[in-house]
């Protein structure tokens, strides 16, 4: 094969397609129709000499030739998006992106807000809620099933990028009129009293229990156990149970459910939600705003 006769835009669909393992998704990333990939990836085999990917279950997997191309490859794209890459090719205004995000279940009523009051009248982006108790979250940014996420520890991989975002800040939360908690603060003897609703991380509960540690402590105090925090200010507004959530997140609920915040004696958790992206997508212009947006509302919070 000559190098001169291959179309650079053959090798953004390859790099696409083995990031998501699905020609429609690659598709749905490229902003392009189904059968313009397939056409690309035909075009491409026959160039290369190779299949490159085989189909498996629903979705494609690599060869051994596509696995020694790929690398070099990334380079090679992300060397020359920085070169000659256009500044102004993202518009929210014009866009029809499809961003999908992992978020913790307790930041969602303060990222999707933002997101989406953030878009201009008429404008096409949409957003899709993954939901992390189902998935390995570092395989999904691995994959590009997801382009980013908002969660609780950083990412193993080298090749994901974090950034903390804010204080996870655990507090206490009560009904207003409980019988025993009056006070703005439990003392150790108190919480030893009180039974809780507790997030289920029991193995195979979550999908990324090994990680989250922050409710374990309080397991064995469990009169219920939930899948998802939200689960947890509704069950404490019409119980005497306590609860544990984020700050920010009981403070958003507080007035509407009618609850009260309790600190603990000492802080729980030094712990922060974390910005988190695959290293391919630094330099993307529409997941440059995505990230930015996401920042700016939390930097309002901290001022």
């Amino acid at each position: 094969m000559n190098i001169r006769d291959l179309d650079l835009n053959l090798l953004f669909v390859f790099e696409a397609i083995y990031s998501t393992g699905n020609i429609s998704h690659a598709a749905r990333q490229l902003e392009l129709s189904q059968p313009a990939v397939s056409n690309a990836l035909t075009r491409l085999r026959k160039q290369i000499d190779d299949p490159l990917f085989v189909r498996e279950g629903n979705g494609v997997v690599p060869t051994s030739r596509a696995v020694t191309m790929i690398d070099p490859i990334r380079e090679a794209l992300q060397a020359i998006t920085r070169s000659i890459g256009n500044q102004d090719d993202f518009d929210p205004a014009t866009s029809k992106r499809q961003f999908r995000l992992i978020v913790a279940d307790p930041l969602e009523q303060k990222v999707m807000p933002a997101l989406l009051n953030s878009l201009p009248r008429g404008s096409n982006i949409s957003f899709e809620l993954l939901p992390p108790q189902f998935m390995n979250i570092e395989d999904a940014l691995q994959s590009d099933k997801a382009d980013l996420a908002v969660f609780l520890l950083p990412a193993r991989r080298p090749e994901l990028v974090c950034e903390a975002l804010t204080l996870v800040d655990l507090v206490l939360i009560v009904r207003v009129g409980h019988p025993r908690i009056v006070g703005d603060k439990l003392t150790p003897q108190e919480i030893a009293g009180e039974r809780f609703v507790t997030l289920n991380v029991e193995p195979g509960k979550l999908a990324n229990s090994e990680k989250i540690t922050l409710w374990q402590r309080l397991q064995q105090k469990a009169a219920c156990r939930v899948h998802k925090v939200s689960s947890i200010p509704s069950i404490v507004a019409s119980t005497d149970l306590v609860g544990l959530v984020p700050r920010l997140y009981a403070e958003h609920l507080a007035t509407q459910l009618n609850l009260r915040i309790v600190d603990f004696p000492s802080p729980l958790s030094n712990q922060q939600f974390q910005l988190v992206w695959h290293q391919r997508t630094t330099l993307d212009k529409g997941d440059i705003w995505l990230r930015d947006t996401i920042r700016s509302e939390f930097s309002r919070q901290e001022d």
